[in-house]
């Protein structure tokens, strides 16, 4: 009784799919909703939104990535760039002498990673022209952070004090770099073409 109490209640908060999902799958999260409500049982409702939960992971994913091997590419960096940042941060809160520029790395690539895929799932478009230009200054100086903070971890791996080598900088700064310039390049040259044409009268 308590497992299907417990799935109905779940069932009933369905309507934060239609928040999660892409503008272009609200219509339908709402046609499902309007078909949970006839559901009774807990179970079967559970199984219900588990299936819709499954959609709005596919619909996020084609939303952002539109079956261009670049953008799944850059969706991927972000990603991992995401995870990368929650590993700093879990760093940072649970273990000792963790240096600040640990939660640092770990904030910037969480927003890096987030916000590059919030505006290419389209959830920036309201913000337009300012969301695109806001994201290619952002990986702009995330190339040039990367790329600085990759170099100077080689020169230093190069002839270490003491023979410590320091990998965490060197992968922190090729995972900085490369997925802004994936991004730069997706952003200011690939998709150039299709912006001037939308933008033509």
């Amino acid at each position: 009784m308590r497992l299907r109490h417990w799935g109905h209640t779940v069932a009933r908060r369905g309507h934060l799919m239609v928040y999660l999902l892409p503008p272009s799958r609200k219509d339908w999260a709402r046609a499902l909703l309007a078909e949970l409500e006839e559901i009774e049982r807990g179970p079967s409702a559970l199984r219900w939104v588990l299936g819709g939960g499954r959609v709005v992971a596919r619909g996020w994913i084609g939303s952002i990535t539109g079956e261009d091997n670049m953008k799944t590419v850059l969706a991927t960096l972000s990603v991992i760039n995401g995870l990368m940042g929650l590993t700093l941060l879990g760093l940072f809160l649970f273990t000792d002498d963790t240096p600040l520029v640990v939660p640092v790395l770990g904030v910037g690539l969480l927003i890096q990673a987030g916000y590059t895929l919030a505006y290419m799932a389209g959830v920036l478009e309201a913000l337009e022209p300012w969301s695109q230009r806001a994201l290619l200054a952002g990986q702009t100086v995330a190339v040039l952070v990367g790329f600085f903070g990759f170099v100077a971890s080689a020169l230093y791996n190069v002839a270490p004090p003491g023979g410590g080598y320091e990998y965490g900088p060197l992968t922190i700064g090729a995972l900085i770099a490369m997925q802004a310039s994936v991004a730069l390049w997706i952003f200011a040259v690939q998709d150039r073409p299709e912006r001037a044409r939308v933008a033509q009268p």
